[in-house]
């Protein structure tokens, strides 16, 4: 069975010292289907999302740690690296050299929950431009550590 989502609704709502998410899909028959936010580790999509908006609630329903693929990559001079924090924390992010050298601290600060976004202009901390070839881009979330490959082709 296929469904196709129209719309989609966030409900909060708090009894007492419990909150409690849940999800509200409108499907293209106008059936209304509920699911509690607790219970929802990925959402998949036949056809696209209707718009940005949309997209960027779902990805802050999933309750991880997200580092998503570099665009463009390859690249050149510029390419632009996104993440999602579940909660507020501390965020690092550094891009790293073949050897696993640092050769540049794109951010390090407190972040508040949600999608970012950053992007890397091929410099190092310096702010010479690098070399061609493959570097690797580390995003630390308080404990957690996730990593990704990219190319810059001059």
């Amino acid at each position: 069975m296929q469904w196709k989502i129209t719309l989609i609704i966030f409900i909060y709502s708090v009894v007492g010292l419990a909150q409690t998410d849940t999800m509200f899909v409108q499907m293209m028959d106008g059936t209304t289907l509920s699911y509690s936010t607790t219970t929802i580790s990925q959402i998949y999509f036949v056809g696209n999302v209707t718009n940005v908006r949309e997209k960027k609630l779902i990805q802050n329903v999933i309750p991880t740690f997200q580092v998503y693929q570099n665009y463009p990559n390859p690249f050149n001079p510029t390419t632009t690296i996104e993440y999602n924090i579940p909660k507020p924390g501390n965020v690092k992010i550094g891009i790293y050299n073949i050897q696993g050298q640092l050769i540049r601290t794109l951010f390090s600060n407190f972040q508040q929950a949600g999608l970012h976004s950053i992007i890397w202009d091929s410099q190092n901390n310096l702010g010479t431009n690098v070399a061609s070839g493959i570097y690797f881009y580390q995003i630390k979330f308080n404990s957690s550590i996730l990593v990704k490959k990219l190319m810059l082709i001059k």
